[in-house]
C-alpha cells in the first residue's frame, strides 16, 4: 500500500513538471544582427523546429533595397503546429506579398523602417504557408 502510494505521487509530480515545463515555452528574441546572417539564423531556428513570428528592421546605415543591408532582429517561438514560414524584406510592400502569394504564402507579419539618409522604407516580412 505505502508503494502505491508512494508510486502515484511521483507519478503526480512527474505529470505537475512536464505539465510546467510545456507552459514554459514562450517567445523569445533575438539580438540585432546584420541583414547578411539573417536567413542562415532562420534557417537554423527553422531546423530547431521553431518558427520566426515577427521580423524587426532598423537603419545599419548602409545602403541596399534589401535586408542584408539593415540590422534585424528576429523574434520566435516553438513550432508546434509545424507552420512552413518565410522571412524576407523589400522595399515595395505590395511586390513582395504577389510574389510569396504565388509560391503558397501569406503574409503574417510586418515591420516598417525609413532610412535616415534617403528616406527608403524598407519592410520585413514574416510569410506563413496557406
Amino acid at each position: 500500500m505505502m508503494n502505491t502510494a508512494r508510486s502515484l505521487l511521483t507519478m503526480a509530480a512527474f505529470s505537475a513538471a512536464l505539465i510546467s515545463g510545456a507552459g514554459s515555452a514562450k517567445a523569445e528574441t533575438s539580438d540585432w544582427m546584420s541583414g547578411k546572417v539573417v536567413f542562415k539564423y532562420a534557417d537554423k531556428l527553422g531546423a530547431n523546429g521553431l518558427m520566426v513570428t515577427k521580423m524587426e528592421c532598423k537603419d545599419s546605415g548602409e545602403r541596399g533595397l534589401g535586408v542584408e543591408s539593415a540590422l534585424v532582429r528576429l523574434h520566435y517561438q516553438p513550432n508546434s503546429q509545424n507552420i512552413d514560414w518565410r522571412i524576407d524584406g523589400w522595399n515595395n510592400l505590395e511586390e513582395n506579398k504577389k510574389y510569396w502569394a504565388s509560391r503558397g504564402f501569406e503574409l503574417a507579419s510586418y515591420t516598417v523602417f525609413k532610412r535616415a539618409k534617403s528616406g527608403l522604407r524598407l519592410f520585413c516580412t514574416v510569410y506563413n504557408e496557406k
